[in-house]
C-alpha cells in the first residue's frame, strides 16, 4: 500500500512538471537601439594589461604593463 502511494505521488509530480512550464507567460524583450560610433566620437575602451613575472634575489615578483597606454601601471611587487 505504501509503495503504491509513493508511485502515485511520483507520477503526479512528474505530470505537473510538464504542465507548469507551459503555463509560464512569454515576456516581450525590447532592445534599445545603439548609435554607431563615428570616427570623431570618443568611445570608452577597457585597458588591456599584461602581467610580467621575475625572480629577483630569490623572491618571485610581478608587475603590470598597460598595453593600451604603453606604460607600467604598477611597480614590482613581491608575491
Amino acid at each position: 500500500m505504501k509503495k503504491r502511494l509513493v508511485v502515485c505521488l511520483f507520477i503526479s509530480v512528474m505530470a505537473l512538471s510538464f504542465v507548469i512550464p507551459a503555463m509560464a507567460a512569454e515576456k516581450a524583450v525590447t532592445v534599445a537601439p545603439t548609435s554607431a560610433v563615428t570616427e570623431y566620437e570618443i568611445a570608452p575602451r577597457t585597458e588591456v594589461t599584461r602581467i610580467y613575472w621575475r625572480t629577483y634575489s630569490g623572491q618571485l615578483q610581478w608587475r603590470v604593463w598597460g598595453v593600451t597606454s604603453g606604460r607600467w601601471i604598477t611597480e614590482w611587487a613581491n608575491l
